[in-house]
């Protein structure tokens, strides 16, 4: 190799060690406007040094000092030697451990050996791939991260399994979905019945695991299946006494999964819920063939199913509520699932105000509410309210999204007067009436919430009046020590310590609240066909106001500078 000519003032030489490669530029006559990477990569081969490794960032301090129009006399290191060289990785669940092999640049070359010491360091005994795959590894003179031992895996036991032998048991009661994917609220299915002796439930009992070995030749212990024995807290069923991995029912009843097994209540069927009756608390389904009358209370904790109608009265279901005829009066309604009404609620009309605030009908279910219609009525859901004719002077509460009448039904207002409140979406044909009467739609807030925020506000309102009565009674009294005595004083300075508490406790609660309120970006309200004069329209805390009637129409909230609705 030549390492002593110099061309266009360049220069390429070992360092005195013989393992660096320098270029050393020294200031010529003929040195180039312009040199490249190719024509240094040229002059690195035609001096013999292109068997070392070659820095690009050596190679980038080169060409901006050399193309430098005041480039001065320099050195700077381009490239040197390298030694093979291979590293062994461990995983961190000790199951693999993989090689990367860097070549040689006109250094040592790797051996076997070294490589078997790499390995032997790294104490990888398991697993181990033949010598001869790490020698074709070796002949190849590089490779990266090839698996070059594996361990085993254990594989985990399976815990103790509960099947319900109830085919109705497999799906929960929910709307049917129709072939275009809509939901049918009014298509629930039947209540499952389970017959005296029959399997309700069948367990399997755990599956051992197998063991697993690291690189390192350790055992690794699989996961134990748990031995989970049929829940204790169950009723209406008994172990078969030929499986004891087999669960019967003791009655004839109402089947009801819970965790590792089966409860069966037995139904209770009635003609009507009337005086001849009493009120009705069952611990199961309840269903009832007519009535329930005026006054009367009827409570279950599974489903109620009546096919009559509900009449002034209180019905109160902890699964779901199936009501076939209608509703009336100040009935009271709930159920911890869906409730259906097929008719629809007519609560009582002509009240003073104060009648309406303690005499409105109400219907709260945690799910969704499914009724023919509402007038003057209180109806709340967890999730979706859906009225498939039209609601009249009613508060409407929903935790997900509204809907009211039908798109190819009647050209009357779906939703008239009263208000209606939804977190994400209120989907109408027609809203507000030709009279100009005031409907409120509201939707981007969680109605909850917001109710919430008022029951709180109200509840601070009368404490801080409390408070303040109460230290005037004090003041007074200080005034007047005659009309006190030490009992009076101690029991009044209880209670405003007591208030005093409260109401710095309520505040911290509001303010919590208030923290957590947002307005959902994307809640709309949805008209199909028609808005009249006097509706108004509120997203989050943005309103909008019907000054003239109006075609179909979809409002959003739009957030340039201030918020704003955005009417389509």
């Amino acid at each position: 190799m030549n390492d002593n000519e110099i061309e266009n003032g360049l220069e390429f030489k070992l360092s005195k060690s013989g393992r660096k490669l320098l270029a050393v530029f020294t200031p010529s006559s003929d040195k180039l406007d312009n040199l490249t990477v190719d024509m240094i990569n040229r002059r690195i081969e035609k001096h013999g040094f292109s068997h070392l490794f070659i820095s690009e960032f050596g190679l980038g301090e080169l060409l901006s000092r050399y193309n430098s129009s005041t480039a001065e006399a320099f050195e700077c290191e381009i490239g040197e030697q390298r030694d093979a060289k291979c590293e062994i990785l461990v995983s961190d669940d000790k199951l693999k451990a993989r090689m990367t092999i860097t070549p040689n640049y006109g250094g040592k070359e790797l051996t076997i050996g070294a490589i078997q010491k790499a390995i032997k360091d790294k104490e990888v005994t398991w697993g181990l791939v033949p010598v001869e795959q790490i020698d074709e590894l070796l002949a190849k003179g590089v490779c990266t991260d090839v698996v070059i031992a594996e361990g085993l895996h254990p594989v985990d036991g399976i815990d103790a399994q509960f099947k319900s032998m109830m085919p109705d048991m497999h799906h929960e009661r929910k709307p049917k979905i129709d072939e275009n994917g809509m939901a049918d609220y009014r298509e629930l299915g039947d209540i499952p019945v389970v017959f005296k002796d029959s399997v309700v439930m069948q367990r399997t009992p755990p599956v051992e695991g197998k063991q697993g070995c690291d690189i390192y030749g350790e055992v690794i212990m699989p996961k134990v299946g748990a031995d989970t024995p049929f829940s204790k807290d169950m009723t209406g069923v008994y172990i078969n006494p030929d499986d004891e991995n087999q669960l019967l029912s003791s009655v004839t009843g109402q089947p009801v999964a819970v965790p590792n097994g089966m409860t069966v209540s037995a139904i209770l069927t009635l003609k009507t819920v009337d005086f001849s009756t009493g009120n009705i608390r069952f611990d199961g389904a309840v269903v009832i063939k007519g009535d329930v009358t005026e006054g009367m209370n009827v409570y279950a904790l599974e489903d109620i199913v009546i096919e009559g109608s509900v009449i002034n009265a209180s019905v109160k279901s902890m699964g779901s509520l199936n009501i076939k005829g209608g509703v009336t009066g100040n009935s009271e309604l709930f159920a911890n699932a869906d409730i259906q009404i097929k008719n629809g609620a007519q609560g009582s009309q002509d009240q003073t105000e104060e009648e309406k605030a303690q005499n409105t009908g109400k219907i709260v279910a945690r799910n969704s509410v499914v009724i023919g219609f509402a007038e003057n009525f209180h109806i709340e859901a967890g999730v979706d309210i859906v009225i498939t004719k039209y609601a009249m002077n009613s508060q409407l509460m929903a935790g997900n999204k509204i809907f009211a009448g039908a798109k190819n039904g009647s050209k009357k207002s779906s939703i008239m007067g009263g208000s209606s409140s939804a977190l994400m979406q209120i989907k109408a044909v027609i809203v507000g009436a030709s009279s100009g009467i005031k409907t409120h739609l509201q939707v981007g807030l969680n109605p909850y919430m917001q109710k919430r925020l008022v029951e709180m506000k109200n509840d601070l309102v009368a404490k801080q009046s409390e408070e303040k009565d109460i230290k005037k009674i004090l003041a007074f009294l200080d005034d007047h020590p005659e009309k006190s005595n030490e009992q009076t004083m101690a029991k009044l300075h209880r209670a405003l310590s007591k208030l005093t508490i409260d109401i710095k406790a309520t505040k911290l609660e509001l303010q919590e609240l208030m923290d957590s309120f947002s307005v959902i970006d994307n809640a709309r309200v949805v008209v199909d066909r028609g808005v009249f004069i006097g509706t108004e329209v509120q997203i989050g805390n943005t309103f909008w106001k019907a000054e003239d009637n109006r075609g179909k129409s979809t409002f959003t909230l739009v957030r340039i500078g201030s918020p704003e609705i955005y009417v389509t």
